[in-house]
């Protein structure tokens, strides 16, 4: 157990510097990872657009954003299990999840972004921008 606790340093290394040379993956372990640290930077470009428009909401719009958003990371990840269930099993399914995750973390990133741009006036705005 203890070596194994000591070897997890190495493998997250290992994944990290497969991921940077994500331009010459060549085997699956490596389009693994890169696509899996490509749904992680865009994750973390969702939370840190969600976290900043959050602030300018009141506490009724944070509520219902937020019941917004755990409803729809319910859906995105439900969705890719059933969009990917044919490479279930596979050496690619990693890969696979990894690009539908992305994506639709993408299109909230878009969605979101949108909404932090609106402007008074737009009846679909509930927190126009300062």
């Amino acid at each position: 157990m203890k070596a194994l606790l000591l070897s997890l340093p190495l493998l997250v290394l290992s994944a990290a510097a497969l991921a940077d040379d994500c331009a010459h993956a060549q085997t699956q372990a490596e389009i693994n990872a890169c696509t899996g640290a490509a749904y992680k930077a865009s994750d973390k470009r969702l939370n840190d657009l969600y976290g900043q428009y959050r602030q300018r909401l009141d506490a009724g719009q944070k509520k219902a954003l937020t019941a917004a958003q755990k409803a729809w990371l319910k859906y995105r990840d439900l969705s890719c299990q059933f969009e990917t269930a044919g490479a279930k099993g596979g050496s690619g399914y990693p890969m696979a999840y990894s690009n539908c995750l992305k994506a639709m973390t993408e299109n909230r990133i878009k969605e979101l972004q949108t909404l932090s741009d609106c402007q008074e006036g737009d009846f679909n705005c509930p927190a126009p921008r300062p």
